[in-house]
């Protein structure tokens, strides 16, 4: 009887520990979605951190979907730049840069012009 507990716990733990590092892994994956600046969807925000100002933009895959994306910035970014914006499942937008038009995937390209 008491084996047969100690053998269920061990399961259990064992499952358990598969699901945080699953879970992990999951959020760590990072998808890449591109978008162009418009600095007319760009709000001021109350800073936290280096954070001042937030974005609203249409984003798209490499596949060309689209999606809407939030994120901040500490500075007012170039207006028409490109960026290529990195994307946790969880966290959101966690950290982007700015790319040459010819950098984007060719299914992103067709919704921009360079």
């Amino acid at each position: 009887m008491m084996k047969t507990k100690k053998i269920m716990i061990s399961i259990f733990a064992v499952i358990l520990i598969m699901l945080c590092v699953g879970g992990a892994f999951l959020a760590a994956q990072n998808e890449e979605y591109y978008t162009q600046i418009d600095n007319d969807n760009v709000q001021e925000i109350a800073p936290h951190g280096d954070m001042n100002y937030k974005y609203t933009l249409p984003a798209y895959d490499s596949e060309g979907n689209e999606k809407e994306l939030k994120f901040e910035t500490s500075r007012v970014l170039k207006e028409d730049a490109f960026i290529c914006l990195k994307v946790n499942l969880i966290r959101g937008v966690v950290e982007w840069e700015e790319v040459e038009y010819t950098e984007m995937p060719g299914e992103v390209q067709k919704y921009y012009s360079e």
